[in-house]
């Protein structure tokens, strides 16, 4: 497994890789559709106009072939003040296969040499698989997020 910094090249891979985010239901009551139509949008311009505090990066297999992708963002703790990295995105292409846990492995180094002490991401309440992976790697609920539709 090899891990590289995403390029244009990439984007119809990732994009190719969205519709999985509502594998397990859509977040915040969006119709699918609308997340799949947003999450490419944002994905295309983090690859064509990169800024600071941004990070997409590409898993390729034994063969060269890309196996998934993460993006990750710089945000800013309500609390402190201080940053930290927030997985806004990652997909694999076939899960079981250590794709994701060396995407997160790579995410949570850079975070590190950024000064970075906490990590955070979001997970649709109906993707158990999810939720145990990252559970297994240490993190833990941090709150809920409610959304009501008007």
């Amino acid at each position: 497994m090899t891990i590289r910094e995403a390029g244009l090249h990439d984007e119809d891979f990732i994009v190719g890789l969205v519709p999985r985010f509502v594998e397990h239901g859509a977040a915040d009551g969006h119709p699918p559709d609308e997340v799949i139509e947003g999450t490419a949008r944002v994905l295309r311009e983090a690859l064509r106009n990169p800024q600071p505090g941004e990070l997409v990066l590409i898993a390729q297999d034994e063969r060269g072939e890309p196996a998934g992708f993460i993006y990750a963002v710089t945000e800013c703790d309500f609390f402190t003040g201080e940053e930290y990295a927030h997985v806004s995105e990652i997909a694999v292409a076939n899960s079981g296969a250590g794709v994701g846990a060396a995407l997160m492995d790579a995410v949570e180094r850079w975070s590190r040499e950024h000064g970075h002490r906490m990590m955070s991401l979001n997970v649709v309440d109906a993707n158990t698989p999810a939720q145990r992976f990252y559970e297994r790697r240490g993190y833990a609920l941090g709150h809920k997020h409610y959304v009501k539709r008007l």
